[in-house]
Parts: C-alpha cells; structure tokens; sequence
C-alpha cells in the first residue's frame, strides 16, 4: 500500500508509547484512525490530540485480553470509516517478571492473555476482512526479547517469541496465497 490517505489504520495500545506515535504518523499521511486501549484517560487524550489537529480518530477503550472487545474494536472502525486497512497489534504488558520458581499463575495468565491472546484475538476479528479485500497490512509489536532471552522475563520473553512466531507464520501463508496483504513484525529494544 502506497496510498494511505482515507484509509484506515486500526491500533490496539493506541493511547501512549508506540501506539500512539503510530497514531500520529498515519493521522499525519491522512488515514483515519481508530484506537483502542485500557488506559480510558490517556486514550481521550490521545483521541482530542488527533481531532484537535484536525484528523479523524475515534477511540474505544478495550482489553484486549477479551476476544469480544477486538470484535467491538473492528465493529467501531466499520461503522465509523468501513474498511481497515493497517492493523497494529501493538498492545502489551511487561508484567510478570521474576525468576521462574517466584512466578504465579497469575504471572503468567496476566502476561500470556494481553501479549499472545491481545494478537491472536486481533487476528481473529481483522484478518478475514483484510484477505477477503485483498489489501492491507498487519504490523505486529514484538520485542528483541522476542529473538532472544532474558533471565527474569519468563513470561514476557514467552509471548514475544510466540508473536514473532505467529507474524512469520502469517507471512509465509499470505505470501504463498499470493495476497495483497502484508506483515511486519516490529522487535524494538
């Protein structure tokens, strides 16, 4: 995709970090955007930048964790601009640090439900749309712990080596159906 004005991007972890700087940059070459996150205040604030400066941009604050609130994410861009265009999968949590034998269930049900389930819940709500339309692009935040590991980031480093996983998959299947759909996967640090 070439052209981005007038179409839409679509980010989860859209209110702050990356996210948010997404947000701008794509408001910026003209598409619309539409953010969702957990942290409501900083998602309005995001929200108000975006109108203020004149762009289009709505928000829906979601956790992602809840495959239901990626369904109203992906309702709300339809119903707002019709089709999504770019899907950041950006949210994520760098809880549940601690050596392995200190680490909870908790730990790792809180890490695994927003870093790998966040992605495959985005995935199931936005993917069909995009092949089915034969355009866009699906930008995975990942981590360089996503290609690596680092002791006391059990949980972490396991959902950022699972969305490297699951970004290569996707590309491979998409390249071999010959679809107009791209991916990325982004490993900061």
């Amino acid at each position: 995709m070439d052209d981005l004005s007038g179409k839409t991007a679509v980010i989860t972890g859209g209110a702050s970090g990356m996210g948010r700087s997404f947000a701008h940059r794509f408001a910026r070459a003209g598409m619309n955007v539409v953010l969702g996150d957990i942290e409501e205040p900083a998602l309005d604030a995001t929200v108000a930048e975006l109108t203020d400066a004149g762009h289009q941009a709505v928000g829906l604050p979601i956790d992602v964790s809840h495959e239901t609130a990626l369904q109203g994410l992906r309702d709300t861009a339809e119903r707002h601009f019709g089709t999504t265009h770019v899907l950041c999968l950006n949210a994520g949590v760098g809880g549940g640090n601690g050596s392995m034998e200190t680490l909870t269930t908790q730990d790792w049900a809180w890490t695994l439900n927003v870093n790998l389930w966040g992605v495959i819940h985005g995935l199931t709500a936005f993917l069909p749309a995009l092949k089915a339309q034969d355009e866009g692009h699906v930008v995975f935040t990942a981590s360089v712990a996503g290609l690596t590991s680092y002791p006391n980031m059990g949980p972490y480093t396991t959902t950022k080596h699972a969305v490297v996983a699951i970004a290569e998959t996707l590309f491979s299947e998409l390249r071999d159906a010959e679809s107009g759909v791209g991916v990325t996967c982004l490993c900061p640090g």
